[in-house]
């Protein structure tokens, strides 16, 4: 009987364990979603301009630190007929027909920038020929400065950034606050669709490896002072509470700054002073090599573009396995707190 019974308990552990990583493969894309977008009515033509005052419904981005990859809705209105910058919007296809950025091209973030890789591990950064191909379906250059957005605080702009940015694009900027600054301020929106003639994109940059990490670079931070994850999913995740793996917790060693911690209400970014001071606070330290992660590496993207664009640190790389990867293995450390 006993023998029976703990053979009985080691096939509800696998059938958990199972479950777990279900869950979190089912669950991967809905968990990294930020708060939803301002919705606007369709129209049958182009909405009129109007012109930023200091009476506009939002506050103007507050100052962050000096970083070109940044861009205001206010620079994106002087650019709106420069024929070399392209604007992609990340968002849902009935939000973008709802209205967006005139001459805004539409992406689905997902299934362009993550995909399972070959030891089944979800959201991972996808081949440059697969991302190149999206690109080309959208006529998109080499030599094209691409602009992100999306709805909500630049989320899954972040990730498409530092995609291109991994393979080697050479321009690519978010704009600040993203669709929700740009619509609460009255900016020009239009509901038509352009007409894209595609065109045979090729990443043309080196590809810069230095900003993406796997697991066995990741594990060195757990007894090297010199390094440290930066763990930015949300306090009950990183605590185990909210369990979204096989295994809750953490990494040993690891810090928790939720990613949108970096965002005011409006999702606009914080002054670099306030940005400084929160993760300083929690022990994130510019002369540190520094991994994000979350649970399929969107929202890490984003810290990633606080700490080494808008902050400056030196050495940034997104662990792109994030929790999907750690929290479904069983030769890594965790813990919970």
């Amino acid at each position: 009987m006993i023998v029976r019974s703990k053979f009985m308990q080691l096939i509800a552990l696998s059938a958990l364990v199972v479950i777990a990583t279900v869950i979190a493969a089912c669950s991967e894309f809905i968990e990294e979603e930020a708060t939803p977008a301002l919705t606007v009515a369709p129209t049958a033509t182009v909405e009129a301009v109007v012109e930023p005052t200091e009476e506009v419904v939002a506050d103007t981005p507050a100052e962050v630190e000096a970083s070109a990859k940044l861009v205001t809705a206010e620079w994106m209105v002087e650019n709106l007929d420069n024929d070399d910058v392209v604007v992609i919007d990340l968002r849902k296809e009935e939000d973008y027909a709802a209205g967006h950025i005139p001459g805004a091209l539409r992406l689905t973030p997902n299934p362009v920038f993550q995909e399972e890789d070959a030891n089944g591990v979800a959201g991972m950064l996808p081949s440059a020929d697969h991302i190149a191909s999206a690109l080309s379906d959208l006529g998109i250059e080499s030599s094209d400065t691409v602009v992100f957005y999306d709805g909500f605080s630049n989320l899954w702009a972040s990730r498409a950034l530092w995609a291109l940015d991994v393979y080697g694009h050479g321009d690519t900027r978010l704009i600040d606050g993203s669709w929700n600054y740009w619509s609460a301020n009255e900016l020009e929106s239009s509901t038509e669709t352009p007409e894209v003639t595609a065109s045979s994109y090729a990443f043309t940059g080196e590809p810069n490896l230095d900003i993406i990490a796997g697991w066995e670079e990741v594990l060195t931070s757990v007894d090297d002072p010199s390094k440290i994850v930066c763990d930015a999913r949300s306090p009950e995740e990183f605590s185990g509470k909210d369990v979204r793996a096989a295994a809750g917790g953490h990494i040993p060693e690891a810090q928790n700054v939720n990613w949108n911690r970096a965002v005011d209400e409006q999702g606009v970014f914080l002054p670099a002073a306030e940005l400084q001071e929160i993760y300083d606070g929690e022990g994130i330290q510019g002369d540190q090599v520094v991994f994000t992660l979350c649970q399929t590496a969107v929202r890490a993207t984003h810290s990633w573009f606080v700490l080494q664009e808008l902050l400056g640190y030196e050495t940034v790389k997104v662990y792109d396995g994030s929790w999907t990867e750690w929290g479904n293995r069983t030769d890594l450390p965790i813990t919970t707190r």
